[in-house]
């Protein structure tokens, strides 16, 4: 395999051991910053120990403003009836970036390969996908590169017809090597495209109000740059150099600030270069912008992968002894999820009235706050003792999609007017298999006897209980379950 660009570091640490001829291109570039008034900082980038052409690769074609006509008539029909006006984004905005919205996958590192143009295919298309789908995918580059024709090694353009043709594979499934090898067509090729064109095909650089625009209708857009040895050693800043030189590189912008008046982008050259692969470049400055292009993901859903079965246990024995006389909290569950995946969550015990007489009521559900008045509707059983001594099962389960992090489940009992205590009891997280299905829809209609108040509120529908204004249950639709 090529050797990576990707390590991150310390620019000024690994300046003091950098070669003499390093350490001299970094004092011309200091000197010329000083002369021109430039706004940036210059290190010793990883990017810096190779040339530009081994790490760039964007080849306009001669004729791509004409191209670029002829795909946005071909797109015009498909896209005006699937447009997608993405709401979080309003051009308007004195500054917008979709890293914090949940539309920029990771920073890459494509090697001492000319791929750019993939990149930058994938990194539009991914940042569609993850907004319009709400979820965050590594589609494989390779895949393209192996197989779309749009270029190899030695540079390429634009690749977003392949991923409507053909689709991506998973990065898992046809990792990248940075080198170009023969095409492999037993690969599943989950992730497909729906539509591309430009943002502008009657002019070579959109305007600033145009890619703006762009940026809220499709999501983050595949540009054109200019690389120079300055935007090489890029630290940090604002990078103003203001090259004329030809576009040779392919980048994501994914969002701007009209305080620094300056693009966010994404490049493809790992963390140790930039700020932890990203940068802030002046508004017209080195070409950026060139020849932006948007593609619009189709409505999918990740591929399934399993996860370890049994994710959290929690158990108590009859000794413990576990009394509750009001709302309470009976287990709770905190674990961590390296990735999102779908979560089972089941609480088994038995109970019986420790004070008090039957006939009596309980209620017991889950959910991932501590307060005991809170409980996810699907989750909500209701159970009753009918004789002194009984005891009776105590079930709870639910399940939901979860993202990546730390988590905790708390399962919850809710009495009123008597003491019950529980016998041995567990409660256990457990990952859905993909065998059935991965993944989960849940409907719930409102119980009869507990349906007399509903507030509708954004995120959650909350029920209220007749006679009990301290119990109410909510259904948390923020989570899409």
């Amino acid at each position: 395999m090529a050797v990576s660009i990707t390590p991150p570091l310390d620019y000024e640490q690994r300046e003091l051991a950098a070669p003499g001829k390093i350490k001299s291109a970094l004092a011309d570039l200091r000197s010329e910053a000083a002369a021109k008034g430039w706004t940036f900082e210059v290190g010793y980038t990883t990017a810096m120990d190779f040339a530009t052409e081994e790490i760039t690769g964007l080849k306009p074609p001669d004729n791509w403003l004409e191209l670029a006509k002829e795909q946005d008539l071909l797109a015009q029909p498909l896209e005006a009836r699937k447009r997608v006006f993405l709401g979080k984004c309003a051009a308007g905005a004195a500054a917008f970036n979709w890293a914090d919205h949940g539309g920029v996958t990771g920073v890459r590192d494509q090697g001492t390969c000319g791929s750019c143009w993939a990149f930058a295919t994938h990194g539009a298309f991914e940042g569609s996908y993850a907004i319009l789908n709400k979820a965050l995918i590594d589609s494989s580059e390779q895949d393209t590169l192996d197989c779309s024709g749009a270029g190899d090694c030695g540079g390429g353009w634009w690749a977003h017809q392949y991923l409507i043709d053909v689709g991506s594979a998973e990065e898992a499934d046809y990792p990248y090597v940075a080198s170009q090898g023969a095409c492999k067509t037993g690969v599943k090729r989950p992730y497909k495209a729906k539509a591309w064109g430009y943002v502008d095909s009657s002019n070579p650089i959109p305007s600033v109000e145009a890619l703006k625009q762009a940026l809220c209708e499709y999501g983050p857009l595949a540009v054109a740059v200019a690389v120079t040895p300055a935007f090489q050693a890029y630290t940090g800043g604002v990078f103003n150099e203001g090259s004329t030189a030809n576009v040779n590189h392919g980048v994501t912008l994914v969002g701007w600030d009209d305080s620094k008046e300056a693009w966010r982008i994404k490049n493809y050259w790992g963390t140790g270069w930039g700020e932890s692969g990203f940068m802030w470049i002046a508004y017209g400055c080195n070409k950026i912008g060139y020849a932006a292009s948007w593609v619009q993901a189709g409505a999918g859903i990740p591929p399934c992968k399993d996860g370890p079965s049994l994710i959290a246990y929690e158990a108590f024995n009859w000794p413990d002894k576990k009394q509750f006389s009001s709302n309470a909290n009976v287990a709770s569950l905190t674990f961590t999820l390296p990735r999102e995946m779908y979560v089972s969550f089941v609480a088994e015990s038995s109970a019986v009235i420790a004070e008090g007489s039957a006939p009596q009521y309980f209620r017991t559900g889950l959910y991932s706050g501590a307060a005991t008045n809170t409980m996810w509707t699907a989750s909500y059983r209701r159970g009753s003792f009918q004789a002194a001594g009984q005891h009776v099962p105590v079930h709870t389960s639910f399940a939901r999609k979860l993202p990546a992090g730390t988590h905790t489940i708390y399962w919850k009992i809710w009495l009123h007017g008597y003491t019950i205590q529980f016998d041995s009891g567990t409660l256990t997280a457990l990952a859905v298999p993909c065998s059935m299905g991965g993944q989960l829809q849940v409907e719930m209609a409102p119980l009869a006897e507990m349906a007399e108040t509903m507030v509708d509120e954004e995120a959650v529908i909350t029920t209220m209980l007749a006679g009990r204004p301290d119990l109410y249950v909510t259904i948390d639709r923020s989570a899409g379950d």
